[in-house]
Formats: structure tokens, C-alpha cells, sequence
């Protein structure tokens, strides 16, 4: 019996492009309420409201019609995973620094959790930071694979 340890794939720049793309698909946070309500997913992009039917809207959108403080931390953790995805292109050209990419996807995580754990405070509201998870787990995949390259 051969000993098989699972190892994470190389990081081309094809793969951490594709990964760190992905982080900006995945709903940043799931905000639920506890009055049995439609939650709603919040993405980088914008945001995906069900009810009274499938609602998408964008973030710009969300500038020009409300004054909510959770605004801003969510234009920060947006704009760092965008910083990511241009760090990460520079793969191509052989100018990435993987602690960089990493970084700016912990940074971006960071300010995410910040912004569903402020929209969990609110009466009968729960935020899961889920895009967190996924920021993270490709931050650590970045780094952890550059400090074996």
C-alpha cells in the first residue's frame, strides 16, 4: 500500500486567476431574518433579492439610494479583491508577489466578515460571512503554495 498525501494543485496563473475570479461569484454574505423572510445574498458585484421576485441589483445602485454605514466597508472589501484579481494577473507576466494576492484576499475577507457580523447586530437579522471563507481559503492556498515555490 502506497502512502497518498492529497496536495493542493500548483498555482499557475491560470488556477489562481480562476480562484481568485471564483471568490467574486460565491454570495459574500447570506443575510437572513428571523421573521421567516427571503434572505438576501451579498456579492462584490451588488447584491440578490427574492422576494417578491429574483431582484439583482448593483453596488453602484446601492450608492445612489442609500446611506447605510455598511456601504463603505463593503466598497473596501470589493475594491481589495479587485486589487487581487489585477495582482493576480500579473502572474502572466511574471510580476505577481503571491503574498500580495494573498493579502489583499485576507484584507477583503476581514472587511467582509466586518460587514455581516455589523448586519447580525441588527434586530432579527443574521449575516454568514460565507465569500470570507472562500476569500480565505484562496488566500491560503496562494501563499501557502508561493512559500514552496
Amino acid at each position: 500500500m502506497t502512502d497518498t498525501v492529497l496536495r493542493p494543485p500548483r498555482p499557475t496563473p491560470w488556477r489562481v486567476l480562476a480562484a481568485v475570479l471564483a471568490c467574486g461569484l460565491v454570495p459574500w454574505s447570506v443575510q437572513t431574518f428571523a421573521d421567516g423572510g427571503v434572505p438576501f445574498l451579498r456579492f462584490a458585484w451588488g447584491g440578490l433579492s427574492f422576494a417578491p421576485v429574483l431582484y439583482a441589483r448593483t453596488l453602484p445602485e446601492y450608492l445612489a439610494l442609500s446611506g447605510s454605514p455598511l456601504l463603505v466597508p463593503w466598497i473596501v472589501a470589493a475594491a481589495c479583491w479587485v486589487l487581487a484579481v489585477a495582482s493576480a494577473s500579473l502572474a502572466f507576466v511574471g510580476r505577481e508577489d503571491p503574498r500580495v494576492t494573498a493579502g489583499l484576499l485576507v484584507l477583503a475577507g476581514a472587511v467582509n466578515a466586518s460587514v455581516a457580523v455589523r448586519f447580525g447586530l441588527q434586530p432579527v437579522r443574521t449575516g454568514y460571512p460565507v465569500g470570507t471563507l472562500a476569500l480565505w481559503a484562496v488566500a491560503a492556498w496562494r501563499y501557502r503554495a508561493s512559500a514552496r515555490e
